[in-house]
């Protein structure tokens, strides 16, 4: 079962982003959020279509946000996590700490549970 969590900023970001998969989809389907080189926005990537694509431009420069260059380290409690491991070679997470934000470049970007759970 997938879940949903919120992308929020101080600068103004506010999205919505649907992780994993659902119940007909799981073995071809892996959501998550994803900063966009090129569109400078968080967009939800399926991690395993190959290659990776941002929904909007196109582009294959998306980042997903376990990357470590995108946060200041992991926060204290895990916001979601997906346990993808046997096709992507790791367990995706996302925890409560600061992240990259795609609009203002700064660490301010934080993820939140929306509490919608998805299949």
């Amino acid at each position: 079962m997938g879940l949903e969590v919120t992308a929020t900023c101080q600068c103004g970001v506010n999205t919505r982003i649907m992780i994993g998969g659902g119940m007909a989809n799981f073995m071809t389907t892996c959501f998550f959020p994803c900063f966009c080189e090129r569109c400078h926005t968080v967009v939800q990537v399926n991690l395993l279509a190959k290659p990776n694509r941002c929904p909007q431009c196109k582009t294959t420069k998306v980042i997903p946000y376990d990357d470590p260059t995108l946060s200041e380290g992991a926060g204290k409690r895990t916001v979601a996590n997906w346990n993808i491991e046997e096709k992507l070679g790791r367990e995706l997470k996302l925890t409560d700490g600061n992240y990259k934000c795609p609009q203002c470049g700064r660490m301010t970007l934080r993820f939140a549970h929306s509490g919608l759970c998805w299949d």
